[in-house]
């Protein structure tokens, strides 16, 4: 009872932070970015040469992918790879150290480890993470498994929907130092060709508040490479989301 309580609490403080830093940024610098990133091993058992990086949403805790069964569900499918959860919350987003901390504390280990296939994976948030270093680093991965992942404001998400969808959207040049207009540059670059960069998976609820953005994305994405199904932005949704993913996913 005891952990469970110290549990709860820890993750009602991450979310009240991050809601705090999220629409008051001066409150940032209270969600300390301890380095090296804070992560936990699941060993597949099987010197496994894939490796699977889980990131969270933003209310969340690493463990909680353990918690909420995902780690389990893998081994009952079968899938024997490695895997790892980073406590990658917002402040290191906000303090704009996201994508440094993943290489140095993760991907140079991972890769000195000996790991021939390394996926990230990502909630909302931490899709958004997951993303956003595949536009930056896309030679550092094998792929992307993103749930639901938060993609842009409501703006630039009208923005290219009003411009006919991804493929006919172009991109400001002189504002895509945004990291938000970054990502759907890249999407754009690298997901729209023949041959895309890297296999990217999405799968989310077609209730989500953030379908719109998905539903654009999914566009250009491989057609069983997208799941849409009934639900909202919530961990019932994502659980669902990853059976599906476990049961189509091409390592």
């Amino acid at each position: 009872m005891r952990a469970y309580l110290s549990y709860r609490l820890r993750r009602l403080k991450r979310s009240a932070l991050a809601r705090m830093a999220l629409f008051i940024p001066r409150f940032s610098p209270l969600m300390a970015t301890p380095t090296p990133l804070v992560k936990i091993d699941y060993p597949g058992g099987l010197q496994s040469k894939t490796l699977i990086i889980f990131l969270p949403g933003i209310d969340d805790l690493a463990e909680d992918f353990e918690k909420r069964g995902v780690i389990d569900a893998m081994r009952l499918q079968g899938i024997t790879a490695d895997a790892v959860a980073i406590d990658a919350h917002f402040g290191y987003y906000s303090q704009q150290v996201i994508l440094e901390r993943i290489t140095d504390d993760v991907i140079v280990w991972a890769h000195a480890a000996g790991y021939q296939q390394i996926w990230l994976a990502g909630i909302s948030l931490g899709g958004f993470g997951a993303a956003l270093y595949a536009a930056h680093h896309p030679l550092h991965i094998h792929g992307l498994l993103l749930f639901a992942p938060y993609l842009g404001d409501e703006l630039l998400v009208k923005e290219i929907a009003d411009a006919g969808g991804v493929r006919r959207w172009q991109p400001d040049q002189i504002q895509t130092a945004s990291p938000q207009r970054a990502l759907w540059a890249w999407f754009k670059q690298d997901l729209t060709t023949s041959i895309p960069a890297l296999p990217v998976y999405l799968g989310y609820g077609t209730r989500d508040k953030f379908a719109r953005a998905h539903a654009l994305l999914a566009e250009i994405l491989q057609p069983d490479h997208v799941f849409a199904i009934p639900g909202g932005h919530d961990w019932l949704t994502w659980k669902k989301i990853w059976q599906v993913f476990l049961q189509n996913w091409k390592q």
